[in-house]
């Protein structure tokens, strides 16, 4: 009798498991099947993928290895180098934080929080001294997109004032130009109105209220083994692993507006989960309603063009996938994440995967191709087909064929087979 009383228990979970998550229209089968195509692709060696809904994460699974070599497994809780992703979890939340305490103006000159902020003539100083910081967080100010420095040169003062006395390209408000000199000169100003550097008033104010333990700057060595290895680095002659990839934030002691936070994907889900309940975690308010409200909506100060308040939205062959909602708002890093979500649906996708890894020409096409597809068939495996009408399929994928060539028949239709 207890012999058949446990076959009955193990078909209870069989099908509350398997079966019923088809039922709900969850069925991650194809998800599987197409993270691992990716690994094998040389897309990405490893990743972490997060699906949430409605404030839980219904998805959450690692793939791959740490590097292409196949020895150390990649795990759930991993960390990553986020890249750009810092633009918007830490320096964009810092000044989101910093209007809703009515510290800052959105339409305010840079230079009255930053006096540096000048050109190199009087010219070139008339028209920085336009500025805003909506432009800056548009990326719409003009100022030029990136600028290497030798460290073995620069100090990371000397860093800081030479990208604020740069000439500007444009007039601020007429041109478009992904920047992130701009948004390290946001993190210089969250540290000159906060009296904080950027990293200890994000530590204070956002991540550690949400109990955020694994997202921080300049991860403590003892986190190490945990870490994905990003490029490999000629001046090393190793692996970039547990400090931060791109070179000015490096030059920055690891600390800057545009680059330099690592985090996990369940951490991330935290935040994601925290936004998507509009600045409010288990009972924690981080933010103002009406202030996530405004910064995860289209600013409009160019026509057409997909930028929030330091967020972006879906648009053309966006990393999001072709069924993001409207008002979806995410962010993308160079060392291959994704981090996107959607208040329409309740859903939030986190990616993360180290794809410069060995080195960034392993990234295009494939990083772009796949990631695409995977934040695609998260929304598939949830029956979210709505497609938005503002995006579109990348070339790999516009023939169904290939792109649905990773599903399996449903267990139901198995069952009556």
């Amino acid at each position: 009798m207890k012999r058949y009383r446990k076959i009955i228990i193990l078909s209870v979970l069989f099908v509350s498991g398997s079966f019923m998550s088809e039922l709900m229209g969850y069925d991650f089968y194809e998800i599987d099947e197409i993270m691992n195509t990716a690994i094998a692709d040389s897309a990405w060696p490893g990743g972490v993928l997060i699906i949430g809904r409605n404030g839980e994460n219904i998805y959450e699974k690692a793939y791959g290895f740490h590097t292409y070599d196949k020895k150390v497994p990649t795990r759930p809780d991993d960390i990553f180098d986020l890249a750009s992703i810092t633009k918007v979890m830490s320096t964009t939340s810092a000044i989101m934080s910093l209007y809703d305490k009515g510290i800052i103006d959105l339409d305010e000159y840079v230079h009255k929080y930053i006096p540096e902020f000048r050109g190199q003539s009087d010219e070139s100083t008339a028209i920085k001294r336009k500025t805003t910081l909506r432009h800056l967080l548009t990326h719409t100010s003009g100022i030029p997109a990136y600028k290497n420095y030798n460290h073995d040169v620069y100090t990371p003062d000397q860093i800081i004032e030479d990208i604020l006395s740069l000439d500007f390209r444009a007039e601020p408000g007429t041109r478009y130009e992904y920047s992130c000199l701009g948004f390290i000169t946001l993190g210089e100003l969250v540290k000159r109105v906060s009296g904080l550097s950027l990293d200890e008033y994000v530590q204070v104010n956002i991540f550690e209220p949400l109990n955020m333990n694994y997202t921080q700057y300049n991860p403590p060595i003892v986190w190490l083994p945990r870490i994905a290895p990003t490029e490999y680095s000629e001046k090393d002659q190793n692996f970039i692993r547990g400090r931060v990839h791109d070179g000015v934030a490096a030059g920055l002691a690891g600390v800057s507006g545009n680059a330099g936070l690592f985090s996990t994907a369940p951490d991330m889900a935290i935040f994601a989960k925290m936004m998507l309940k509009k600045g409010q975690y288990k009972g924690v308010r981080i933010f103002k309603p009406e202030t996530v409200e405004l910064f995860t909506h289209r600013a409009n100060i160019m026509e057409n063009n997909s930028r929030c308040l330091g967020w972006d939205s879906p648009q053309g062959i966006s990393s999001a996938g072709i069924y993001a909602g409207q008002n979806s708002f995410g962010h993308t890093g160079f060392t291959g994440t994704s981090f996107w979500m959607d208040p329409d649906n309740q859903v939030y996708v986190i990616l993360l995967t180290n794809a410069v890894h060995p080195n960034r020409d392993f990234k295009d096409p494939a990083y772009f191709e796949w990631r695409q597809l995977v934040h695609s068939k998260a929304y598939e495996a949830m029956g979210l087909t709505e497609k938005n009408p503002e995006t579109r399929w990348r070339g790999r994928w516009q023939d169904p064929a290939i792109r649905d060539q990773y599903k399996k028949q449903s267990l139901w239709k198995r069952i009556i087979k």
